[in-house]
C-alpha cells in the first residue's frame, strides 16, 4: 500500500509538472508563435501552427490536467480521507 501511494504522489507530480509546463508553452511560445507567423509574408502563417501543432498540445494539456485531477483525487481518498 505505501508503494502505492509513493506511485501516485510521484505520478500525481509529474503531471501536474507537465500541465504547468504546457500551459508555460501556450503563453509563451505558441501565442508569440501565431503573432509572428500571421505577419511572415513567406511562411504558411498561423493556419499551420493552429491545424497541426495546437491540436497536439491540447491533447497532451487536456490529458495532464485530467490525469493530475484523477492522481490528486485518489492521493485524497486514499491518504487523506482515511
Amino acid at each position: 500500500m505505501e508503494l502505492m501511494l509513493w506511485l501516485d504522489r510521484g505520478l500525481h507530480i509529474f503531471f501536474g509538472v507537465l500541465w504547468i509546463g504546457l500551459l508555460y508553452y501556450f503563453n509563451f511560445v505558441q501565442v508569440p508563435a501565431m503573432a509572428e507567423a500571421a505577419n511572415d509574408s513567406d511562411g504558411p502563417g498561423p493556419a499551420a501552427i493552429g491545424k497541426y501543432v495546437a491540436p497536439r498540445a491540447l491533447m497532451w494539456f487536456r490529458h495532464a490536467a485530467l490525469w493530475t485531477w484523477l492522481t490528486g483525487f485518489y492521493y485524497m481518498m486514499t491518504n487523506v480521507w482515511t
